[in-house]
Formats: structure tokens, C-alpha cells, sequence
């Protein structure tokens, strides 16, 4: 049998004091497993998914201890640098422009390329 088509993040134990869900922004994937191969590929970061954009192309995912934001279109990624913990993320998604403080990341392929 196959994985779903369809995901919900799974809930920690403090999930119902969590900020609900930001607007623009989805807990539930599409092809979940298909998204962490791509995330793996394109970071080199195993990712635990955390949220998509509706009717977008950037994703959130946790790898370690270390939120990060990956845009599919432009394919470049940020690490979160003001969030520890989903509560922190979904409160600073909410925000809007400026409640992330994000570090760019190397281009994972940039050592590959002549």
C-alpha cells in the first residue's frame, strides 16, 4: 500500500497552547514524501515538514534543531534564526514581512559546479 497523498503534521504535546495555523499557510501536504525527497535533494537536510504555503512555493520544515524556509521557485532556502519551537514559528509566520530573521544558505550544489 502506498503513503498517503495527503498529510497532517503530526501534533506535539504542546500543540493545543499552539498559535493556530497561519494564514496563507497549510499544516496539511500534498505528497508528503515526494516534498522531503525534494527537501533533501535541494538542502542536503533530512526535513520534518511543518507547513506549505497556500498557493505558493515555499515550505517550512525542522531538520535537527533548526527551523528552515526553502522556496521551490527560486530554489533558494534561509534558516530561521528566531525560532525554537512551533509555537515561536507559527506566531512569526503570522507576523508577515519581517517576523522571520533568516540566514541564506549555501547552494548546496555549489561545490559539484565547474
Amino acid at each position: 500500500m502506498s503513503p498517503p497523498a495527503v498529510a497532517d503534521i503530526p501534533q506535539d504535546a504542546d500543540s493545543f497552547k499552539s498559535a493556530p495555523v497561519p494564514r496563507g499557510w497549510t499544516a496539511q501536504l500534498l505528497n508528503p514524501k515526494t516534498v522531503k525527497t525534494m527537501l533533501k535533494y535541494s538542502t542536503g537536510l533530512e526535513a520534518s515538514l511543518e507547513l506549505a504555503e497556500d498557493q505558493g512555493s515555499r515550505y517550512i520544515f525542522l531538520s535537527g534543531k533548526d527551523y528552515y524556509l526553502w522556496n521551490t521557485a527560486s530554489e533558494q532556502g534561509w534558516r530561521i534564526l528566531n525560532v525554537k519551537n512551533r509555537e515561536e514559528l507559527y506566531s512569526n509566520v503570522a507576523k508577515g514581512k519581517g517576523g522571520l530573521k533568516l540566514e541564506e544558505l549555501m547552494d548546496f550544489g555549489d561545490d559539484l559546479e565547474g
